[in-house]
């Protein structure tokens, strides 16, 4: 382009075209992690170490003759103290701590624990954490003194002792006071044990245990990482990182034992693996007195009904080629039409997860397996609903998930049929009924198994046929009535419902895409074929 009267010509610069900005990523994920449900750890909580118990003990207090055969008790036990660090990086990130792992906690920084608790704690190596109230750091007054900042100071050179806040006055109820004075009790304490100790404070524990959504909002506002209650429980199934669980000292039988009977009973670990794509292929055959059919390969979808629908009209609508009935559902009436499910799901077409917000039975859900898968492969961990809620807990774990279930019970876990009494702990009070059952798995070279039987067994014998065939990992389905395999329009396996209806309509399915196993399809030909033989009226013979 030319400008001016009779100078030189100019030609303007071509105007820079910019490239679009990139997408932000998301941001930090700051709750308890799906990938920390591989464990589940025992915080403890003690207040003052004394030399031994008098009348005018508190309940709290605990001698050292107590506390010295507490911890004999964990190194006999294999339990593995580990730091509170260690537990935040834990649930925050999956950091791999040992399966025995426990917490040690100290509430009110009484003068007991540097005289008698802490000899102990170093002759077994094991670290530990005390919480400070500092309106009362040296006070001396009274059967329960309290230590000093320089005593702190000095316990602090050890790498096995961190400090952690317990606030400024130690109010009965801190959720009760208004936010301003919250907010004040929380920095403030953690402000002054900073600047008095030198080091970052990142730990509190609510005087009494008692807080509420907006006390937790403050402690993470004014810079904390984590907090903790008083409530029974085991970490990993605590509501939020800023209220996790601990259990009173006087509880540590229930503690290890509530941890034994998770790990035994449900929280076996996480499971996560690429998965295959291979041809869809077909089994229809007797293992363990079970009959079944069992599909492997392909790639899964989960789908949804506006009501309930067959699994053959599932196939047909969605173009897939075979399928199976999906999840358990809240309303299980045969002609009822409520498609609510049980658990968190997302089916291949929704863009979130949606979490289960049916608090009441929250507890009986507790540690039933739910299944995932992405392009980048196919996940089984632990429930807990209150950090299974959102769509951002599963996205920290699998970034690419695309599908999202409830099973029953784990089946199979490893390679190895789960016993009976294991998985009763956790699975509803029928699954041990002979009924029609459905499993959905994984075998050894990451093809995903559809299973069904074709009568009516428990979960147990179940699981036993389908370690049987080889399955690696298997979750129940929904079962009984609900029971529908699907091959090429073909239903194989049934819960019988009604002769017009062999099964019964469900909410949601699990359809499967992909290529079809010659050989498979031949045997499908045939079992159908057969099917047909035996249900044709027999001809009657005439009588001569």
């Amino acid at each position: 382009m030319f400008s001016g009267h009779g100078g030189p010509p100019q030609i303007e610069a071509p105007t820079e075209l910019k490239a679009p900005a990139p997408t932000p990523p998301p941001p930090a994920y700051t709750e308890i992690s799906l990938k920390s449900q591989n464990r589940r750890i025992p915080v403890l909580m003690y207040h003052d170490v004394i030399p031994e118990r008098t009348r005018t003990s508190q309940w709290f207090d605990c001698s050292v003759k107590e506390f010295t055969e507490q911890m004999q008790q964990l190194q006999a036990d294999g339990a593995v103290p580990i730091s509170i660090q260690d537990l935040h990086d834990h649930l925050t990130s999956g950091k791999e701590v040992p399966e025995t792992a426990v917490v040690l906690t100290f509430d009110d920084n009484y003068q007991g624990f540097y005289d008698n608790a802490w000899p102990i704690l170093k002759s077994y190596g094991f670290p530990a954490t005390v919480f400070v109230h500092t309106g009362f750091v040296g006070k001396q007054d009274g059967e329960h003194p309290k230590m000093t900042y320089e005593t702190l100071k000095e316990l602090l050179k050890d790498p096995l002792f961190t400090v952690g806040s317990h606030t400024i006055t130690h109010p009965d109820d801190l959720s009760k006071l208004d936010p301003f004075e919250q907010e004040r009790e929380l920095r403030d304490s953690k402000e002054e044990l900073e600047r008095e100790l030198g080091v970052k404070v990142d730990f509190l524990a609510y005087p009494n245990g008692k807080n509420d959504q907006t006390t937790q909002e403050l402690t993470k506002s004014v810079g904390y990482k984590m907090a903790f209650s008083i409530e029974n429980g085991l970490a990993e199934e605590s509501p939020s990182l800023f209220c996790v669980n601990r259990y009173v000292h006087t509880r540590i039988d229930k503690a290890l034992e509530d941890r034994a009977k998770a790990l035994a009973g449900g929280a076996l670990g996480i499971f996560q693996a690429p998965m295959s794509a291979a041809p869809i292929t077909l089994r229809i055959e007797e293992i363990e007195d079970v009959k079944m059919v069992l599909m492997s390969g392909g790639t899964p979808e989960t789908v949804m009904s506006e009501t309930r629908e067959g699994v053959l009209e599932f196939v047909q609508r969605t173009g897939a080629q075979a399928g199976i009935n999906g999840t358990f559902f809240a309303m299980a009436a045969i002609k009822s039409t409520d498609n609510r499910l049980v658990g968190p799901c997302k089916t291949h077409d929704q863009p979130e997860v949606v979490g289960d917000e049916e608090k009441l039975r929250w507890e009986k859900l507790r540690n039933r397996p739910v299944m995932m898968w992405g392009p980048s492969g196919v996940a089984i961990l632990p429930f807990q609903a209150e950090t299974m809620r959102t769509d951002a807990a599963f996205r920290d774990f699998m970034p690419d998930v695309t599908d999202v279930f409830m099973g029953g019970v784990w089946l199979v876990h490893g390679g190895v049929a789960r016993e009976r009494d294991d998985m009763n702990v956790y699975g509803a009070s029928d699954i041990q009924d002979a009924r029609r059952r459905a499993a959905i798995g994984v075998d050894a070279s990451g093809n995903m198994v559809y299973a069904a039987t074709k009568g009516s067994v428990s979960s147990a014998k179940f699981a036993k046929a389908l370690a049987a065939a080889g399955v690696l990992e298997a979750i129940l389905l929904d079962s009984g009535f609900s029971t529908s395999l699907v091959y090429e329009n073909s239903v194989l396996a049934s819960g019988h419902s009604t002769a017009s209806t062999p099964s019964r309509p469900v909410p949601h399915a699990i359809v499967i895409r992909g290529t079809f196993d010659p050989v498979s399809q031949d045997l499908a030909k045939a079992n159908e074929q057969k099917q047909v033989a035996e249900s044709a009226p027999k001809k009657r013979r005439r009588r001569r």
